[in-house]
């Protein structure tokens, strides 16, 4: 029997599932964070977080990267 290696939380979501992972765990200033990582506007990046704008692979990352080690936030 062979042993399966298991793949890392961030390589069995796609873009969609990051920026839904990402929104639950979101802080205050992470918005310029990313723009400051990632080269993109603050203003881009509300809009792909509204749904206005397509998820890029490298703000997917970066949104991933920033939220991996956060708590779940409830309401």
């Amino acid at each position: 029997m062979k042993n399966k290696k298991t793949l890392s939380l961030k390589k069995r979501m796609n873009k969609t599932a990051i920026l839904a992972f990402y929104k639950k765990r979101e802080l205050s200033g992470d918005n310029t964070r990313l723009s400051y990582e990632t080269g993109y506007s603050e203003s881009h990046i509300s809009n792909v977080k509204a749904g206005r704008r397509r998820i890029t692979n490298g703000l997917a990352d970066a949104m991933y990267y920033i939220s991996r080690r956060r708590v779940r936030q409830t309401a």
